[in-house]
């Protein structure tokens, strides 16, 4: 690969950082929000560093001839005189490098490699893939499963017994694994995707919680019941009181309303 082609390669990356980082929000579909100075420091980097290669390039493809391309014509010009004269060259004629018929064996390999650089900046400028939702659920093996000790807050404060109380699908999960007695006759309202479960005949309400970017996410989901599903994927927010199961199982909710929201600016819990 060229000198221009990866100065190109680099300006176009750098491009792409900054523009799911410091021109939208597109970049908390794939890591956590504290991520973004991170990321816009890279893609400045990675966009100086290919603009600075690309003009160099600019400018020595435009600049005088190298030195040892003048010393050649310079030497071409001696012997051609001394053979016009009838005299002896006096300087020996350096042998000219074979020429190459084949390319060495991986070259251009490797410069076909190094382009597929270019498929992630395609996916991101071009089809800006969103962030997880009801398929990433569904593959998930083992959920759903006791949360980490990450997710369960210790000494959770008590819940309204008169109003709504939102909660995070984090503290949700927390409070039903490690304080199910501060759910009971509490009405609580969460807020997430629609994920279909055909094989018990409802839907749950579900969202990701992201460690550092989606390749670690993990299922948070709640079964509904007593309201028909939405369309899958849908955001929605939905109003009920916890039912009581085993622990073993997903948690219930006993829906009292269901209303569609727009997709949250970050979407991973």
């Amino acid at each position: 690969m060229s000198r221009l082609s990866q100065g190109l390669l680099l300006l176009l990356l750098g491009g792409a950082l900054l523009k799911i980082s410091a021109f939208s929000a597109d970049f908390t579909n794939y890591v956590k929000p504290g991520f973004r100075p991170l990321l816009i420091a890279a893609g400045a980097v990675l966009t100086v560093l290919g603009a600075v290669i690309l003009g160099r390039e600019r400018r020595h493809g435009r600049g005088p001839a190298p030195r040892e391309a003048l010393a050649g014509a310079g030497l071409e010009e001696e012997l051609h005189l001394a053979r016009l004269l009838g005299r002896e060259p006096a300087v020996t004629p350096r042998p000219e490098p074979p020429l190459l018929t084949e390319a060495p064996a991986g070259h251009h390999g490797g410069a076909r490699v190094a382009w597929l650089l270019a498929v992630p900046i395609a996916a991101i400028v071009v089809v800006a893939p969103p962030a997880l939702g009801s398929y990433a659920v569904q593959r998930a093996e083992h959920a759903p499963a006791p949360p980490p000790p990450s997710v369960v807050d210790a000494g959770l404060p008590p819940l309204n017994s008169g109003g709504v109380n939102d909660l995070s699908m984090s503290e949700f999960g927390g409070r039903v694994w490690a304080d199910p007695g501060s759910l009971k006759g509490k009405t609580v309202r969460l807020t997430g995707f629609v994920v279909p479960a055909p094989d018990q005949g409802g839907w749950y309400v579900a969202r990701l919680r992201i460690g550092c970017c989606a390749a670690d996410a993990l299922t948070m989901k709640v079964a509904v019941t007593g309201a028909p599903a939405p369309v899958t994927d849908t955001w929605v927010r939905v109003t009920g009181t916890w039912t009581p199961a085993k622990r073993t199982t997903v948690p219930e909710l006993a829906a009292t309303r269901v209303e569609p929201v727009a997709a949250p600016a970050e979407p991973y819990d």
